[in-house]
């Protein structure tokens, strides 16, 4: 068994190296020449590539977290009473963001500009979530390289953000470009003061 782990982790790891480097090179050639339609794209080869290795790198970064945990031990019962919470609450809301938003909208359909609830403190809240629960993995299974994929995804999200962006721009015009005025990409205090805003008028 111990040796299943070991190969599955090594395996693990270099396929979410690969995948990120591919994604990100695939994300950056899109950016500089938009007229190849790489991303965004809500249908075709070209939505299933880019949708296809991303999804590669979050399996794989999982299977790596899962397997270090077999290999490097179970460790201290802190870190999963930090890390889990995290995960939990922070998957549990990204996974709100698709019925919020819609899975045709979050899969690149047209179906309507939404900036209400979670969207009213961040233009990509999903991404944001999804960033915080692959932390919550990182700290959950003891592993510093599951941190650093944490990182990558967020490299990977910003990369997908400039180009989703681009076309934001086209298909909703001055509403879009008024949206990125008032509420930011990521986070910022922005969406604190709003949060804080929200809890004062619901007490």
């Amino acid at each position: 068994m111990t040796d299943l782990f070991n190969s599955l982790h090594q395996i693990a790891l270099w396929t979410a190296i690969i995948s990120a480097l591919s994604l990100g090179a695939h994300l950056t050639l899109s950016l500089r020449c938009p007229e190849l339609g790489l991303w965004p794209a809500a249908e075709g080869w070209r939505h299933h590539l880019a949708f296809g290795i991303f999804r590669v790198f979050c399996g794989a970064t999982v299977v790596f977290a899962i397997c270090e945990v077999f290999v490097g031990g179970f460790g201290h019962w802190a870190r999963y009473a930090i890390g889990l919470p995290i995960m939990i609450v922070a998957f549990g809301i990204t996974l709100r963001g698709y019925k919020f938003l819609g899975l045709d909208n979050t899969y690149c359909e047209s179906d309507g500009l939404v900036t209400g609830g979670m969207y009213a403190y961040s233009r990509n809240p999903q991404y944001v979530t999804s960033v915080l629960a692959t932390v919550g993995l990182g700290i959950t299974s003891g592993s510093l390289i599951t941190l650093g994929f944490a990182a990558a995804l967020f490299a990977l999200y910003f990369l997908f953000v400039l180009n989703e962006e681009r076309w934001l721009l086209q298909g909703y015009g001055r509403a879009f470009a008024e949206y990125m005025k008032t509420t930011p990409r990521f986070v910022d205090e922005r969406s604190l003061l709003r949060v804080h805003q929200n809890i004062k008028e619901a007490l």
